[in-house]
């Protein structure tokens, strides 16, 4: 899809690498280079809603949602890596891509399935109505 996009996410996700992440990557050029395989993956899609994270920055930019101020940026216009199984940690195998508002919802209270299941095409059907109102 869009390779500048791309080689943006890969520095953005290198300069996020902690020790948390050590367990399933063995330094930040492993975890940027999954990433950027994830992402194009997902067709850069979140895992759960399936929205695309250009259609997410849509709504932001038209200001249909809210983003979070971190110490590092800001949360919503970017997908964010989250554990499937919240147990398991960080590790390649484990891992997949979420926008944050499913990343934040999901947090540590629901499972993979649970969330995909339950919550992941009602957020898609609410997304997909914002984006009704969106004038390009």
């Amino acid at each position: 899809m869009d390779s500048d996009f791309t080689k943006n996410e890969k520095q953005r996700v290198k300069k996020l690498f902690a020790k948390k992440h050590q367990p399933g990557f063995e330094n930040r050029d492993d975890l940027a280079d999954w990433f950027a395989i994830r992402l194009q993956e997902q067709e850069y899609k979140c895992e759960y809603c399936d929205t695309s994270i250009f259609d997410i920055r849509k709504l932001i930019e038209n200001k249909m949602l809210k983003t979070r101020k971190v110490g590092y940026g800001e949360r919503g216009p970017v997908l964010e890596i989250d554990k499937g199984d919240n147990e398991k940690g960080y590790t390649k195998d484990n891992c997949v891509l979420a926008c944050y508002y499913c990343n934040n919802d999901k947090s540590y209270i629901f499972g993979y399935d649970d969330y995909k299941k339950h919550f992941g095409k009602n957020r898609k059907t609410f997304f997909d109505n914002l984006l009704k109102n969106v004038t390009d």
